[in-house]
């Protein structure tokens, strides 16, 4: 399951920038997750459950935000999802596409204790 593998950089990325950001306990980690990313979402949110104690993200939560595969058509420039994977351009049926979202694992934001005490912005 490498999706344990991804949750310790994942955290290590969150244990910076609360360290950077004041120290504050983390209550959010929002993370972008591309659909064409070959993650597991249910395997990365367990990985968070077990591997969170002992860090800035204790009693924290992680939300996933699953980003759509997006294709880009080298012939027409016409940007689409696909669905069911078939990789061809919707407008012209081009197959010289290149993949322009979906295969991405971001952190999006954290919010902290301090954070949470603010005007509620969480950005």
């Amino acid at each position: 399951m490498h999706e344990t593998a991804l949750m310790t950089n994942l955290l290590a990325i969150v244990e910076r920038a609360a360290r950077d950001g004041g120290g504050g306990r983390v209550r959010l980690v929002h993370a972008r997750i591309g659909e064409f990313a070959g993650v597991n979402v249910e395997a990365l949110r367990f990985a968070f459950e077990v591997l969170s104690p002992g860090t800035a993200a204790r009693g924290g939560r992680l939300e996933c935000e699953v980003v759509p595969l997006r294709v880009r058509c080298r012939g027409c420039g016409a940007e689409a999802s696909p669905g069911d994977f078939v990789l061809a351009c919707g407008r012209c049926g081009s197959t010289e596409i290149d993949i322009v979202g979906g295969r991405e694992m971001e952190v999006d934001y954290i919010l902290t204790d301090d954070e949470a005490a603010g005007d509620g912005a969480e950005r």
